[in-house]
């Protein structure tokens, strides 16, 4: 077969019309054609198989399990949940353009979530990257938080806003209600940094923060961005919140709680802009869709990359990668007995399926 060769990743296209593949696409059209597609790949011998998880990672960057679930996703919700519903329950985490934006292709990125949902947790593979980023949060009352000379060495967007035509929001809390609408410093600021993102290519920026889907209704606007959306609920993304600020000062996480009414229901009010968002970027084909972490998560994803590792030493006959890859999992001091036994009993099987 065709695609049995190694060396054709740039024939990719090609790949999806081979017989003995099955590879489920982002173009699918329906749930009826997707479980078609997915009912060819388990009719699969067990070598075309990983020959179709190994084109299905190097097509859309996960095996053919993964984008059966991610697509099955996107099918669950044609129309968008109700809203005391993801006041209470979690979701995915979308990433919209990640891989755009990885590679330079996109410099601008928008990380959005509740208070308390993970975004910093999920922006720290970005620490040290040289990317500016800046916490919505920070942008609201500025003068009590940064001197001039604090902003400048915050960031140049973040300086060059508040210096220039942001100057008029380089304000206290004091000063605050000489704006009647405390929404109107996060549009201009947003704004604002996608002209400065446009004008410096060279540059990457993370603009962190719930503000971004709360004021504008319309996701489309975002197209040529990468948008990040943590799917923690409201009620969990709070309790978060509290518990972290009660490590540090009790008073302040017994206001929090007090103020969760008012919070909550300002953000609810809001939420038809939350769901609105979620449905439009979840079906995007740019879009990775990823389960909350924890631990069971976290492990089948471990699972999952060594098994894509021996699926690629697999396609291209690399016995001794095969090999190697099981003393390496042997002797690992990171993965407990389950993982292991799991992924030396999948190297057994590759090295059975060369022979």
């Amino acid at each position: 077969m065709k695609a049995k060769r190694s060396g054709e990743e740039n024939d990719l296209p090609e790949i999806l019309k081979e017989a003995d593949l099955a590879i489920i696409s982002d173009k699918v059209g329906s749930r009826e054609e997707l479980i078609e597609s997915l009912m060819r790949y388990l009719k699969l011998s067990r070598p075309n198989r990983r020959y179709s998880d190994y084109y299905s990672v190097k097509l859309f960057g996960c095996n053919v399990a993964n984008m059966f679930l991610t697509m099955s996703y996107r099918f669950k919700f044609e129309s968008p949940i109700p809203v005391n519903e993801t006041f209470l329950i979690s979701e995915p985490d979308l990433y919209y353009n990640k891989k755009a934006f990885d590679e330079g292709k996109v410099n601008l990125c928008f990380v959005i979530g509740y208070s308390g949902s993970g975004k910093s947790v999920l922006t720290k593979e970005y620490e040290g990257a040289g990317i500016e980023k800046i916490s919505l949060d920070d942008i609201v009352c500025v003068k009590d938080h940064y001197t001039l000379k604090e902003l400048k060495e915050s960031g140049e967007l973040f300086y060059s806003f508040f210096t220039g035509p942001g100057k008029k929001y380089y304000i206290s809390l004091q000063e605050r209600n000489l704006f009647a609408d405390h929404g109107e410093v996060f549009v201009s600021f947003i704004k604002y940094a996608q002209e400065y993102a446009a004008n410096h290519k060279d540059k990457r920026f993370i603009l962190e923060g719930i503000w971004t889907y709360l004021f504008f209704t319309d996701p489309s606007e975002f197209d040529d961005y990468a948008v990040f959306m943590k799917g923690t609920s409201l009620v969990k993304s709070k309790f978060r919140r509290i518990m972290r600020e009660a490590e540090n000062d009790i008073y302040e996480s017994l206001d929090r709680l007090m103020e969760f009414g008012v919070y909550a229901a300002d953000t609810t009010f809001r939420d038809i802009n939350v769901d609105k968002w979620r449905r439009y970027f979840e079906k995007k084909p740019e879009t990775i869709i990823k389960l909350e972490d924890n631990y069971f998560t976290s492990v089948a994803e471990k699972i999952m990359s060594e098994t894509n590792n021996i699926n690629e030493c697999f396609v291209h006959r690399d016995e001794k990668g095969i090999r190697n890859i099981m003393k390496r999992i042997e002797k690992s001091k990171h993965m407990e007995l389950p993982e292991k036994a799991i992924l030396v009993e999948e190297c057994k099987k590759a090295l059975a399926d060369l022979a």
